[in-house]
């Protein structure tokens, strides 16, 4: 007679749905973009580094593909900007080989962001990295994807008042990001709270082998991709348009098996989200299927909105979007892309007389174009054509001459 462990290793081999070595029906990708902790300086062999240990790890444990890995020693984070930033004076461009967005064209379910303490040792102010810092993170959530922004380090070769710049980043980054940062500063610091702990002191400015040790125990400890779900339903599209004083949300889903659900969740800073209305048990189709709602009572400034769908129980989230209030504001307002149509219309919004650059870029971070408009109030209208582009997801950037930046995405059908 057969023993109850032979019986049920031939149920597995018979059925893969039951082994849960086969559970997970793809894997997933991380992408990593900073500085040197981050290529793995300090790590003897590289092997040691954080990120080929995070690498190692999520791949025993048959969760990912692979991690890529574009971090770049001497990096700042203006260096991993969008590849349509345009940088202030005497600040350098976005670095498109090791960028955001060369890190979104290996289409990552997770982002990892680390950009320790070069900032700081260029004597760049607070405001502007956490601008930046901003900026790219809010590039990765507007694409779908998830990221982590990890705190500033402490560096025992910088000038006193530079540490204490860096404990305050910490705190500033752990503020602003909150459940979406790691803690990179606390696990590694010296008793003063400013320099790097000698047993994982490197060279002043990196951590050895076991500092990079401690910086994966938190990487492991934040489960970073618990909050990724693979449906079988695919999300096509979500956008969300201003009409009149309300704004019209659209989104459409395939290849559903199951009872569905929608929530519509809404926000003020692009973080934290209430459900703002739910349409539950609706029927499951393998074809596309559309639906929308309408929020007549939109909050007052920028709204954003998140759609969190279910399949059987089982919740994913899409992209987030925003809509400016349209009045007194400037940013990109209607946004009308047509199937079939050779051009979209924008509607550029502005309160008083501006300089702006236009760019339009697609998923790889490619500008498909460009252009230098002066905007009048209340509105400018602009015509870009679209003949000759592929079908997909495109970026509409705004960054006017003083420096403030919109963004919406829209599809090219």
């Amino acid at each position: 007679m057969r023993s109850r462990i032979e019986l049920l290793l031939g149920l597995l081999l018979a059925c893969p749905a039951l082994n849960p070595l086969y559970a997970q029906s793809r894997k997933y990708i991380i992408a990593v973009i900073g500085s040197s902790t981050a290529q793995g300086i300090g790590a003897t062999p590289i092997d040691s580094s954080w990120v080929n240990l995070t690498k190692f790890y999520y791949q025993g444990s048959g969760q990912i593909d692979t991690i890529y890995n574009v971090a770049l020693g001497g990096e700042t984070t203006y260096a991993g900007m969008p590849s349509s930033f345009i940088p202030p004076a005497n600040r350098p461009a976005p670095d498109t080989s090791t960028n955001v967005t060369k890190a979104l064209s290996f289409n990552p379910d997770v982002v990892l962001v680390n950009f320790p303490t070069n900032d700081v040792a260029a004597d760049y102010t607070l405001a502007e990295t956490m601008s930046n810092l901003r900026t790219i993170y809010q590039t990765v959530i507007a694409a779908g994807k998830i990221c982590f922004i990890t705190t500033s380090q402490p560096r025992t070769s910088l000038s006193t008042s530079q540490q204490e710049l860096l404990k305050t980043t910490r705190d500033s980054v752990l503020a602003e990001f909150g459940g979406f940062s790691l803690n990179f500063y606390n696990p590694i610091v010296a008793a003063d709270s400013l320099t790097i702990n000698p047993i994982y002191n490197f060279d002043g400015t990196h951590v050895n082998n076991a500092g990079h040790q401690q910086l994966f125990q938190v990487l492991k400890a934040a489960s970073i991709l618990s909050d990724v779900v693979a449906l079988p339903l695919t999300l096509l599209n979500f956008t969300a348009m201003p009409v009149g004083q309300a704004v019209a949300l659209h989104w459409t889903v395939a290849d559903g098996t199951g009872p569905l659900s929608f929530f519509v969740q809404r926000g003020s800073d692009g973080k934290s989200f209430d459900d703002v209305w739910q349409q539950s048990t609706v029927s499951a189709s393998a074809a596309p299927s559309s639906f929308s709602w309408t929020d007549n009572l939109p909050l007052s400034g920028k709204s954003f909105y998140r759609l969190k769908y279910a399949e059987n129980s089982t919740l994913a989230y899409s992209k987030i979007v925003s809509v400016n209030e349209l009045t007194g504001k400037w940013g990109i307002g209607k946004l009308i892309a047509a199937a079939g149509a050779t051009s979209i219309r924008a509607e550029l919004l502005s309160p008083s007389p501006k300089t702006v650059t236009v760019t339009v870029v697609n998923v790889a971070g490619e500008t498909v174009y460009r252009q230098v408009l002066a905007l009048n109030p209340p509105s400018v209208i602009l015509t870009i054509p679209t003949s000759g582009w592929a079908s997909g997801q495109y970026f509409l950037h705004l960054v006017t001459d003083q420096g403030d930046v919109a963004t919406r995405a829209f599809l090219k059908f």
